[in-house]
């Protein structure tokens, strides 16, 4: 699948040391910004975030480069058919998920392609077992190579899967919301809205049988303090997409952007609930999950029957007439999602 003479990892990117002490400084910064004005965090966040987005960009300076509308993509030259679809497939993206949440980027937004899951967990000096295929981090996408992770020779399934499995519609949705607060928001809320988003674009949700909602619940506290270090990731993105799909289906969408307005004008999540939903983070917890329990099916997910609300409601995106097919699609993908 790769050229035997593929550089190591070491000879093309920065050493995940030197960007764990970038991440440390600003971690550290950032935990005195709760001592000053609001206004002043979301400058210096957003400060912090572009300085982070140059250094990710610049770690990337020998890789190709091909540009488009709105975004950049950098790639290695063997790598130019998928880089194409890649970058073709954020522009289809892009127009439904700026115009969901009101976003104007100010300038083209970064994407890199990683050839193999190797590269792309040394970028962050992960473990060579996680297998994510797409992350957005700090104004920035990386995204594993398609040929990665789709079984499949014919680039016109490869195009479709990509598109419809593929991490770009998540991870946009991440980098939307993260500019639209300001970094303000808790972790799962932005896990559920990704979701939430994704599967509205493309139909796509998770269905590992450990996320079922058959079980002891994390409750919101648990959700808020530590979604990344939950020993049931799963569960922890199953609740996520969830407690949003309550919130879209019971007080609509518009709530729901409203409720990310709202976090991007200063208020905690809980002031911005209660501005929006007249509930509290406490009240929602018991609301979303007795809301679950009623429409779930037997394997402990949420009904797709309630989910068909929303894609009716959005019957004429560029990807409607492939949704039809898209539940025997995940078959000819390997395994691994993104985050």
């Amino acid at each position: 699948m790769y050229p035997n003479n593929t550089i190591h990892n070491s000879d093309r990117f920065f050493s995940p040391g030197a960007t764990s002490l970038l991440v440390l400084f600003f971690l550290l910064a950032g935990a005195l910004l709760w001592k000053i004005a609001f206004n002043a965090r979301v400058y210096v966040y957003g400060a912090a975030r572009e300085c982070l987005k140059a250094y990710v960009v610049a770690g990337a300076w020998q890789m190709e480069k091909l540009t488009s509308d709105h975004f950049y993509l950098k790639y290695w030259p063997e790598n130019r058919a998928e880089a194409e679809m890649v970058l073709e497939t954020a522009e289809r993206f892009y127009g439904p998920v700026a115009e969901d949440f009101s976003f104007k980027p100010r300038g083209k937004i970064p994407v890199i392609l990683y050839q193999s899951r190797e590269e792309l967990n040394y970028s962050f000096g992960w473990e060579a077992t996680e297998s994510a295929m797409g992350v957005y981090w700090a104004g920035a996408i990386r995204v594993l190579s398609p040929r990665e992770w789709i079984d499949e020779k014919d680039p016109a399934r490869v195009r479709e899967l990509f598109a419809s499995s593929g991490p770009m519609a998540h991870e946009f949705t991440h980098l939307a919301v993260d500019y639209r607060t300001g970094g303000n928001y808790p972790r799962w809320f932005t896990e559920g809205v990704a979701q939430y988003e994704e599967y509205k674009l493309t139909g796509f949700h998770f269905n590992d049988p450990s996320g079922s909602l058959n079980k002891k619940l994390y409750s919101m506290e648990d959700l808020t303090g530590g979604f990344d270090e939950l020993p049931n990731q799963s569960l922890a993105y199953r609740e996520s997409f969830a407690a949003v799909s309550y919130i879209v289906n019971v007080y609509g969408e518009d709530m729901l952007h409203k409720l990310v307005r709202q976090l991007g004008l200063s208020r905690d999540f809980d002031s911005a609930l209660q501005e929006v939903l007249g509930i509290g983070t406490e009240e929602l917890e018991t609301r979303w999950q007795a809301w679950a329990m009623e429409n779930q099916d037997p394997d402990g997910q949420i009904s797709l029957a309630i989910y068909a609300l929303t894609l009716d409601s959005y019957s004429e995106t560029w990807l409607s007439k492939e949704r039809i097919n898209f539940f025997n699609v995940t078959k000819n993908c390997k395994k691994g999602r993104n985050k």
